[in-house]
């Protein structure tokens, strides 16, 4: 049977005054994916000024929880696709009554392990990788100017890491009544592998094969700082969240059943 083991980090960075990503992974007391809902792994990064930043992504992964796990819906996709609106919703309306807060958004991706599949939403510019021994998987697409420049073929990957407006996102939750966001589910939940979501307090600084290094290379309880120390040696311009989920077990495939098979040589 698979199961999975989560760690998760935070900082501000070593340059940004304070700390306007949040984390969350849920419930917090019990990590059976075989329950109904599953668990639940949030990260979103804000963007808004001070106070609108740092409340939109609490809002987020707050709101998040409550309407994923309130949902009467039958399907997961369907109460992620709930759960997103809602979180949209609530970090709108509160941006048109609080005068400090207009204008407030965040990332957002949410990512549901249940059974042996995975689902997730997304928006933004935060990501979410999958990570095995020989690879680096990016599951999500930056919704950012740059990211679709680079998509189109207008420029290369090395002219977007120092664009001046790659932090430009054409994508947020927040910022409008409604909004389009990315849904994938039916994800293979496979043993052995990680997956990785992180704000691009992470991804402006540190590459992919050296995320992938650093992932296999480190015990779980200790693979998120030593991300965030990797960022804030090369100046930490922002904040930084990792948060880390292993997947353990038996692979029940039949072809995994005949390699431990031990045959004797007839003589």
């Amino acid at each position: 049977m698979k199961t999975i083991s989560s760690a998760s980090a935070t900082h501000v960075g070593m340059v940004r005054s304070e700390n306007q990503d949040a984390v969350g992974c849920f419930p917090q007391d019990n990590p059976d994916i075989f329950s109904p809902r599953g668990q639940l792994f949030v990260i979103a990064d804000g963007m808004g000024g001070h106070a609108g930043g740092r409340e939109a992504s609490r809002l987020a992964v707050e709101t998040m929880q409550k309407a994923y796990f309130g949902c009467s819906r039958p399907s997961i996709p369907d109460c992620l696709k709930l759960a997103f609106k809602v979180a949209n919703s609530v970090i709108y309306e509160k941006s048109l009554f609080e005068s400090q807060l207009n204008g407030m958004g965040t990332t957002c991706i949410a990512m549901v392990i249940q059974g042996n599949s995975v689902s997730f939403a997304h928006i933004g510019d935060s990501r979410l990788y999958r990570i095995g021994e020989h690879s680096i998987e990016q599951l999500t697409d930056d919704h950012s100017k740059v990211a679709e420049m680079v998509r189109r073929g207008m420029i290369t990957e090395e002219e977007a890491s120092v664009h001046p407006e790659r932090s430009m996102l054409y994508r947020a939750m927040g910022v409008q009544p409604d909004m389009q966001f990315d849904l994938l589910n039916g994800i293979e939940l496979r043993p052995n592998e990680f997956y990785l979501m992180c704000t691009d307090g992470l991804t402006g600084v540190v590459a992919p094969d050296e995320i992938h290094k650093t992932v296999l290379s480190t015990p779980l309880q200790d693979v998120c700082s030593a991300l965030i120390d990797l960022a804030n040696t090369r100046g930490g311009p922002d904040n930084i969240t990792v948060q880390c989920i292993q997947v353990s077990g038996e692979d029940s495939s039949f072809q995994k059943v005949i390699d431990k098979i031990s045959f004797t040589k007839k003589k």
